[in-house]
């Protein structure tokens, strides 16, 4: 008898609903040209709540949720009941200027859910987003079944034009502030979890590929998480940071114009499952980025991994 489910992430790409946020200059759907996000065609929509069905993902940490009640309609019109909008859907303001938040959908009802969106270094907000810390209890809700840290990390988008040197001073920026991220993310783990025997995911968008040294306090093999990058159990040929061909880890399609001018799209990793040290000892070994099926509504593939708790 195995007691066997499934952990996952999915950025669903601006998720933001047809209302206008009367806080919220840019949520202005009549407003697209003053930089406002208009809601997803009805056909993403249903992509993304298919794509989410046919997973069977457990616990499904999201990013780029415009708010609580966006998620509450997508779950209770695309995805179905099996994450119950009174117990198990959360999403909670974080600090990006556009309103894309982080969000959970579990099968499990929730805990404590913690927010470190104010948290500060030399008086600026270190989280683009949010470092978003929730507990999924038992099913009796007799304990915590594990413990989830959701990240979405500063974006490697840039103004400038790619190449230039003003590119590249800015991309160094990004890469110290994900560091920076990455690093307080860690405290705050540590903070509340026993790396050795607690059971506890960091997960996320990243928004940068495995090689990069933004991101090495999380995935070198002496990190002082005692991490595991269970999607690098998926077998793949290549591990260069982009390709042209899409590949079984990658987890973001991008397109843009390449030096020629002709468009380009490439394929990489940048969404991770991060089991801890107790964790990893439950993964079965089995762990998937969904590339099939119901592929529109967002530029990242949801990617999942299964524990079996009575391991």
């Amino acid at each position: 008898m195995t007691n066997i489910i499934r952990i996952g992430t999915y950025n669903t790409n601006n998720l933001f609903d047809r209302f206008d946020d009367p806080y919220n200059v840019r949520d202005d759907p009549w407003r697209a040209h003053l930089e406002g996000t208009r809601p997803k065609k009805l056909t993403e929509l249903f992509a993304l709540g298919a794509r989410i069905r046919s997973s069977n993902v457990h616990v499904l940490g999201l990013q780029e949720i415009e708010s609580y009640g966006a998620l509450r309609d997508f779950v209770q019109a695309q995805v179905g009941p099996e994450y119950k909008v009174t117990d198990g859907v959360v999403s909670v303001q974080g600090n990006d200027p556009r309103g894309i938040d982080l969000g959970l959908l579990s099968r499990f009802p929730l805990g404590r859910i913690i927010s470190h969106r104010f948290q500060k270094i030399d008086n600026r907000r270190v989280f683009s987003r949010d470092c978003l810390e929730i507990e999924v209890l038992k099913e009796d809700r007799s304990g915590v079944l594990l413990t989830a840290f959701l990240c979405h990390l500063k974006s490697k988008y840039s103004r400038f034009e790619r190449g230039t040197a003003a590119w590249v001073a800015d991309q160094k920026k990004s890469d110290a502030k994900r560091a920076a991220q990455v690093a307080a993310t860690i405290e705050i783990v540590k903070a509340s979890q026993n790396v050795e025997t607690d059971r506890f995911v960091v997960m996320g968008d990243m928004n940068d590929t495995p090689g990069a040294a933004s991101l090495q306090a999380f995935l070198r093999p002496d990190n002082p998480l005692r991490l595991t990058d269970v999607l690098r159990t998926i077998d793949q040929d290549d591990d260069a940071a982009e390709s042209i061909k899409k590949r079984p880890r990658d987890t973001h399609k991008w397109s843009r114009d390449d030096d020629t001018g002709k468009r380009l799209t490439t394929y990489s990793q940048l969404d991770y499952l991060l089991f801890s040290a107790a964790l990893t000892h439950q993964f079965t070994g089995k762990a998937k980025v969904e590339h099939r099926k119901y592929t529109t509504g967002s530029d990242h593939y949801l990617a999942w991994a299964e524990v079996d708790l009575d391991a």
